[in-house]
């Protein structure tokens, strides 16, 4: 037995050893399985209930869940265009999410006041520069990035024109208070006037001042062209069905209003802004960004789209609307 007692404790030591090397082998796969468990806190921040704004947040909802199933803790609040909420949803999400996604300028500006370290994904946001988000659109320099919704505003002025060519006076309604209505704008009144059309401005500050200045404006114009104004487009119901009962022609926005109630205009699905911001945080995730670093990302795809059913309200045959060629 005295014999066999060394032997009995070299086997023990051998063993040990083998377990603590294993132990060494197996510990990143251990760490890597418990991150991958690790819930991910993912706040959403929508300014305002429409067409567009929803779609954008359901592919990236889509997307992430696609990703990451079950991990994520989702908080998605919606402000309905009151800016006092809007600060006090943002506050909290701040606080409670590890990952914020704001869907709007205005969702994007009040995340952006109250969180300067989690990361902020945006979409729909028309303007990330003059909105003060980013430093530039290719090196953001500050925890936010995104997709911009910046449509094509000149190749709008050349569809309206080709489509309609005797059109002279031009409407544009929109939010003056919204920085990306007004910069959207500022490029619509420089292309138009860079093609002798006369652009006619109706201004409002909320939903409240669309039937009185639309009521005014439609007077005037001869085809209203349309830029992505949350507080029009909120209420395109109205807007849309005030320009078929006039029998004037809207020529631009997204495509999810225009399907609501517009007669066209080039734009991509704000479905796919969703998806796209979605696989920015991906990567950021995954690789370890800095979303500093990440640049601002414009969309991809852009189509004609024509409502059918407003074509033939305003006595138009939808089969006679052309393409940009």
């Amino acid at each position: 037995m005295k014999e066999k007692h060394p032997k009995f404790m070299n086997k023990s030591l051998l063993l040990a050893m083998l377990m603590s090397l294993l132990a060494i082998i197996l510990s990143p796969l251990a760490n890597t399985n418990a991150q991958e468990d690790t819930p991910i806190k993912i706040g959403v921040l929508q300014h305002v209930e429409h067409e567009a704004l929803n779609d954008a947040q359901q592919g990236f909802i889509d997307r992430m869940n696609e990703e990451y199933g079950d991990r994520i803790e989702w908080d998605i609040q919606n402000a309905s265009g009151n800016m006092a909420s809007l600060q006090s949803i943002a506050e909290k999400l701040a606080r409670e999410s590890d990952v914020l996604y704001a869907i709007a300028t205005p969702a994007a500006q009040a995340l952006a006041a109250v969180e300067t370290e989690k990361p902020i994904f945006f979409s729909a946001v028309a303007a990330p520069l003059q909105a003060g988000l980013v430093d530039t659109m290719e090196e953001p320099g500050r925890n936010l990035t995104g997709t911009t919704n910046l449509g094509p505003i000149e190749d709008h002025v050349e569809l309206l024109i080709k489509n309609f060519p005797d059109a002279k006076n031009i409407g544009i309604l929109y939010n003056s208070s919204e920085v990306n209505a007004q910069h959207q704008v500022d490029l619509a009144v420089e292309a138009m006037e860079a093609r002798d059309l006369t652009p006619v401005l109706g201004t409002i500050t909320s939903t409240n001042d669309i039937q009185q200045i639309l009521s005014s404006l439609i007077e005037e114009i001869d085809v209203l062209l349309m830029v992505t104004d949350n507080t029009v487009d909120s209420s395109i119901a109205l807007v849309g069905d005030m320009a078929k009962a006039a029998g004037i022609p809207t020529v631009g926005s997204s495509d999810s209003v225009v399907k609501a109630n517009g007669l066209m205009t080039i734009s991509n699905s704000y479905i796919d802004y969703g998806v796209q911001t979605a696989e920015m945080a991906i990567r950021y995730l995954e690789e370890d960004l800095n979303v500093a670093e990440m640049p601002v990302e414009i969309g991809k795809d852009f189509v004609m789209i024509v409502n059918e059913e407003f074509a033939e309200a305003i006595g138009i045959d939808p089969a006679t609307l052309v393409e940009l060629d």
